[in-house]
């Protein structure tokens, strides 16, 4: 029993270690300068446009709590969104593109939003 405790505990340690390092990692591989814009390209209102581009940014949690008629299903479209990364490398071209394909639901007071990332990201000129 003792040798399983100690099993478990220098298992915790290690996955609190690693998931540590990764943040670091993760946190340091952008500059400060980066500076992210994102597009909604369609048929979209403002307020949805702008909750689409929080949950790309990552800025808000997506859920399917919302209109009591979304329990019986989303009434989903579809759109697409373009980000695109300023000054994310030091040479020419300095830019990241990124599209996405984004489905939402259309009734109001649902945060329902699934999105995906189309192709690869691709270096544009955009920024001196």
């Amino acid at each position: 029993m003792k040798a399983r405790k100690r099993f478990l505990k220098t298992l915790a340690i290690l996955m609190t270690v690693c998931f540590l390092v990764q943040s670091v990692a993760g946190a340091t591989s952008r500059s400060a300068e980066t500076q992210k814009e994102i597009v909604v390209l369609g048929d979209v209102d403002s307020q949805k446009a702008q909750q689409i581009i929080n949950t790309i940014n990552g800025e808000e949690i997506i859920s399917t709590r919302g209109n009591i008629l979304c329990v019986f299903g989303h009434s989903t479209a579809k759109t697409t969104a373009i980000g695109t990364e300023h000054r994310v490398y030091a040479t020419a071209p300095r830019c990241v593109r990124t599209n996405y394909d984004v489905t939402y639901c259309t009734r109001s007071g649902c945060d329902y939003i699934t999105y995906t990332q189309v192709g690869g990201s691709t270096r544009i000129y955009c920024c001196s």
